[in-house]
């Protein structure tokens, strides 16, 4: 008997310690970009707000649910940059019933442009206030002129075969545009920047740069009629 009893008290505190370790685990952070009408508003990885949340008529709203919304809530208070928010009521409760209204000073005629948010590239069909969102998830709350069904243009996608390289090798860049499904296909037709300089990707959304000095460079792509692509950073050291 004393043997059962040793080891019920055993297991009851391994799960005292694990549920106080799960307790205390720290909230983890969402990639998450603003892209304005000319420029990134911001860019970085933030633990997604969460609690009160006010609407643009003075009521308040409670979420306990990590949410798109919330990134960008956590990115205005993290930079700051200023945003208005409407709500639905009939969009149901937490901060389901939010939409943006302006973001940076800036709020889009209401018959040709507005704020669209996409989660992993897709577009959400729910509003960003609903939206769940998790450390593997990548927020892009962006500025664009829509058509008649109210969609949005592509947005662009980059990434490097490398963060680090030598003075005067060859780093790939890739270039992808992916519709409002999330369906992506070669930028072609992007260009990558590159300290002001531009070169044109290829037909597979390729494009191949050297960097000539030491330095940490900024890389970025655009192209006409979409939103430009995040930034990535590569570094050159001495060869």
């Amino acid at each position: 008997m004393a043997t059962i009893r040793l080891r019920r008290i055993v297991t009851a505190l391994a799960v005292i310690v694990a549920l106080a370790a799960t307790a205390a685990a720290p909230a983890l952070a969402t990639p998450i970009r603003v892209e304005g009408p000319r420029a990134t508003i911001y860019q970085g990885n933030l633990v997604p707000a969460t609690g009160a949340l006010r609407d643009n008529t003075g009521v308040t709203h409670y979420t306990t649910k990590q949410t798109a919304l919330g990134a960008l809530v956590a990115a205005s208070r993290s930079k700051p940059f200023p945003m208005t928010l409407g709500w639905f009521d009939i969009a149901g409760g937490g901060w389901n019933g939010f939409f943006l209204r302006s973001i940076n000073g800036v709020t889009p005629p209401a018959t040709t442009a507005g704020w669209f948010t996409k989660v992993n590239q897709r577009l959400l069909d729910v509003g960003s206030g609903a939206a769940a969102v998790t450390k593997s998830s990548t927020v892009l709350v962006f500025y664009s002129t829509y058509d008649e069904d109210f969609q949005p243009v592509p947005t662009l996608a980059i990434g490097a075969n490398r963060a680090s390289t030598r003075v005067g090798l060859p780093v790939t860049v890739t270039v992808n545009q992916f519709d409002n499904d999330g369906v992506g296909t070669p930028g072609i037709g992007a260009w990558i920047w590159v300290n002001g300089v531009g070169t044109k990707v290829d037909s597979t959304g390729h494009a191949v740069i050297r960097l000539g000095k030491p330095g940490l460079y900024a890389i970025r792509a655009t192209k006409q009629g979409t939103i430009r692509s995040r930034t990535v950073w590569v570094r050159a050291i001495s060869s």
